[in-house]
């Protein structure tokens, strides 16, 4: 066949585009993702992922006129990150992003660079070129495009390696109507009999070699919306955002490079955020601080969640009066998760709070969360589970009045 572009030719077009790895596949479908595809969906799906199996199965539902798809990898482990990352400040309040989350966001970063390749092949033609950028936003599994453009291989952790950066490394894809030479080669895992990524998660997301339950990964649970289940309150420690433990317990990623990019050096405030200063924060300042990172799109909101939750693991009863306000939030999970951050830390004036709350709480998702606070009201029997004047007289009685725990109860 006569290939309107040669992968070396397509290689010297991407060079000074930052790319640390670039191959090239047909726009065929990709029939042997549909039995995992459907397996995955019996799994439950988090709810990120587009539904349609056979959109993502057949790259032209996203092209029509697709003829191939050029893959990508970026790599954002920066020297300094790699520093940063081994930090681990543990004195002060402090949350914990991802690697990945440091520096701008990468969907904006290579969905520029995947326009400017474009352009170049267009001008390299001499005609105009269709094509459409995939930075994991489209249905294409980037992973499985990526390794049968030959630039790397899936690991047991679900992770597409590549030779010189290992798995820390962005994925994208420019799906273009340019018949161009493909890999020769897909590449095959190195993993063997290695378990430790599989032994390591904290959640037993990773089911089996290359099988994982994406519903009990701590990256899809620090990004979910509502109250993040009880069972992974404890294994998300201080994580605001993500999880890198299958990665930095991979052999393969022991000694690969660096990467090369000034967009991925953190911020090392970004990176270890002040638990207390995200709680306080407005919308506006949380635009403002992180609004560039792809930690962002979820909101403040979805950050003073998790800070809790990591200011209830850190067990340090001095946020309780930074805590107590999200008590009365108007997002239940907030307020759920301040109740939970406050049993964690204990003590009298956490108790308090969190049972004159419960006197006026009306969601029964955050009363179950407040009712550790007025258990024993509740068993011996001078407190009504349904709540109500005689659960408020029981507060206000036990706050020796510093609390009209009855008048809250009216009042709610």
């Amino acid at each position: 066949m006569a290939w309107e572009l040669t992968l070396d030719e397509l290689r010297q077009l991407s060079e000074g585009l930052g790319f640390d790895a670039i191959g090239t596949t047909t726009a065929d479908p990709f029939p042997a993702l549909r039995e995992q595809l459907n397996a995955y969906a019996d799994r439950g799906r988090t709810g990120f992922e587009w539904e349609d199996v056979e959109a993502r199965v057949d790259p032209r539902h996203w092209l029509p006129e697709a003829k191939s798809i050029i893959a990508v990898a970026m790599a954002y482990l920066t020297p300094r990150g790699r520093e940063v990352a081994r930090r681990h400040p543990r004195s002060a309040a402090r949350g914990q992003m991802s690697v990945y989350t440091y520096g701008r966001d990468y969907h904006h970063v290579i969905s520029e660079r995947l326009e400017d390749l474009r352009r170049r092949i267009e001008a390299h033609l001499g005609r105009p070129v269709i094509a459409r950028p995939a930075v994991d936003t489209s249905p294409l599994v980037d992973r499985a495009v990526a390794e049968r453009a030959g630039i790397g291989w899936v690991g047991h952790n679900c992770h597409l390696f590549t030779d010189s950066h290992g798995s820390f490394v962005f994925l994208g894809a420019l799906l273009i109507d340019v018949a161009i030479e493909p890999a020769a080669e897909v590449r095959e895992s190195r993993c063997g009999s290695c378990r430790l990524c599989l032994q390591a998660c904290p959640t037993g997301a990773l089911m089996a070699p290359g099988v994982i339950d994406a519903k009990r990964c701590l990256s899809y649970i620090t990004q979910m919306k509502g109250i993040i289940p009880r069972e992974f309150r404890r294994a998300m420690g201080r994580r605001i955002w993500g999880c890198d433990i299958c990665q930095w317990v991979c052999p393969e990623n022991r000694g690969v490079a660096s990467a090369d990019h000034p967009e991925y050096v953190p911020d090392e405030e970004l990176a270890y955020p002040d638990l207390i200063r995200v709680l306080h924060m407005s919308s506006r300042e949380f635009q403002r601080r992180a609004g560039a990172s792809a930690a962002a799109w979820r909101g403040v909101r979805t950050w003073q969640r998790n800070a809790l939750i990591a200011l209830g693991n850190l067990r340090d009863a001095r946020a309780i009066d930074e805590i107590i306000p999200f008590l009365r939030h108007a997002r239940p999970e907030l307020r759920a998760s301040a109740a939970w951050a406050l049993e964690q830390i204990g003590g009298e004036a956490a108790r308090a709070a969190v049972a004159a709350a419960y006197a006026v709480e009306t969601d029964p998702d955050v009363r179950e969360e407040m009712r550790w606070a007025v258990k024993e009201e509740m068993e011996d029997g001078r407190l009504d589970d349904g709540g109500g004047n005689r659960a408020g007289q029981a507060v206000g009685a036990r706050l020796g009045g510093g609390c009209d725990g009855g008048a809250l109860a009216e009042r709610g």
